[in-house]
């Protein structure tokens, strides 16, 4: 009962502190907002949508064609280029949700308008352009004019006109097999035969991609978008390693209790009744405990509803907390047994808990650097941060509750070894 009652009497004096609010709640979840703004939100809100701007495209077609062919003998014009068939493509209605076509006379328009600002790309389709899709020729390939700043949009555009050359390119393949195997055989095909043939399979190639669309632009399902976000991905994980951090400053400072109340000389006089000092030590363990645990559960609803960050299931991220709330209760409880005065607690939060903090977080600094990520996580864990941040980490991706449960009993580990060794330093001094 008496435990409890120095478990109050601290909690008390913790949730009533301007500046230990701020530690606890404020701190953390500026740091990541100022992420979140910096990086324009999250994209976790079901309401959001993913899209891809259109592009504006400025194009010209100085493709010359061959006179001995017709690439689409069913239209009205008799000699139809390659260009005139990529040109088809880009204006088509499919392409209507990806770009926006201007069309222009000569290569120097076209690359004025990028450089003005008034396009994104200019696409240049050479004169010798269908010369080159029949029949190899070198030299003539189509130019995207690009405005640097950009690459999704060009990305895109590049993308089409590649899968393009790649289909004329097959149709060479095939019309030369074709035509060296007829020549063997003594028959030589006429030119109009050779282009029915060829568009032909332009025709059937585009019916198939149609069916199994060689190009799908599509936003993904609220919940897919949710768990693929990377940006999302990442500001959870930066959520909780802040949580981390100051949930073990916390523990150092509920911890830092001990020392004040030595100097005011209020513990002395709490000693001269029956209250013993490992009474003293389980009622600041428990005090830390409860103030720990509410500071995570306060922070992890505020970011889950505000951020959108999804911790997990209830069962693991329990676990985690929990161990997690121990720990750091332990860990203060242990430093604060080697210092004597308030003024050597400013040098270990300054120094031990920093220090030990952001070894932690070197897992999460090195999480986009795959050669460096090993590295890392390995570090993190030789202090007791880092498996609280691993444990957090397994909670939110859904891990196998084997892997969690290792990782909590390392964590109850280090509690029992910290909380071991500060219980009996702290009874030694005030025997």
């Amino acid at each position: 009962m008496r435990a409890f009652d120095i478990a109050l009497k601290d909690m008390r004096h913790s949730f009533t502190s301007l500046f230990g609010l701020m530690f606890m709640f404020a701190v953390p979840l500026l740091i990541v907002g100022l992420f979140t703004v910096a990086f324009g939100g999250t994209a976790t809100s079901k309401k959001q949508t993913f899209s891809v701007p259109v592009t504006k495209v400025v194009l010209v077609n100085l493709d010359m064609g061959n006179e001995a062919v017709d690439l689409d003998p069913s239209d009205a014009d008799p000699s139809t280029t390659a260009g005139d068939i990529l040109t088809r493509v880009l204006i088509s209605d499919e392409m209507k949700q990806l770009m926006s076509i201007a069309t222009v006379t000569s290569a120097d328009a076209a690359r004025d308008a990028v450089d003005s600002r008034t396009a994104e790309v200019a696409v240049i389709i050479p004169t010798a352009f269908t010369k080159t899709s029949m029949e190899g020729a070198p030299g003539a390939v189509v130019e995207v004019y690009q405005d640097p700043t950009l690459t999704l949009g060009p990305g895109i555009v590049r993308a089409i006109i590649g899968q393009f050359v790649d289909e004329f390119t097959s149709i060479r393949v095939l019309t030369s097999t074709v035509t060296t195997i007829l020549a063997a055989a003594g028959i030589t095909p006429s030119p109009d035969s050779v282009a029915l043939a060829i568009r032909q399979f332009v025709d059937e190639t585009r019916a198939i991609q149609s069916v199994s669309g060689s190009l799908k632009v599509e936003a993904p399902p609220a919940k897919q978008q949710k768990s693929a976000s990377l940006l999302a991905t990442i500001l959870a994980v930066y959520m909780a390693a802040m949580m981390v951090f100051y949930v073990y400053y916390t523990g150092t400072a509920g911890a830092e209790s001990i020392l004040l109340e030595q100097e005011q000389g209020t513990l002395q006089r709490l000693f001269t009744t029956r209250t013993t000092p490992a009474v003293v030590m389980q009622g600041k363990m428990l005090a830390i405990l409860l103030t720990t645990a509410l500071q995570m559960l306060v922070l992890m609803l505020v970011s889950a509803l505000t951020l959108g960050i999804h911790w997990g299931g209830i069962l693991p991220i329990a676990i985690a907390l929990v161990s997690t709330a121990l720990c750091a209760s332990a860990f203060g409880i242990f430093l604060m047994s080697f210092l004597k005065t308030t003024r050597q607690a400013g040098v270990v939060f300054g120094g031990v808990v920093t220090a030990t903090g952001m070894l932690a977080l070197a897992s999460v600094f090195t999480m986009n650097v795959p050669s460096a990520a090993q590295l890392g996580q390995r570090v993190a864990l030789f202090v007791p941060q880092g498996w609280s941040l691993l444990a957090f980490r397994q909670a939110m991706d859904g891990s196998p509750l084997g892997q969690l449960l290792t990782s909590a009993a390392v964590l109850l580990a280090w509690t029992a070894v910290m909380f071991l060794v500060g219980r009996a330093r702290m009874a030694r001094r005030f025997a």
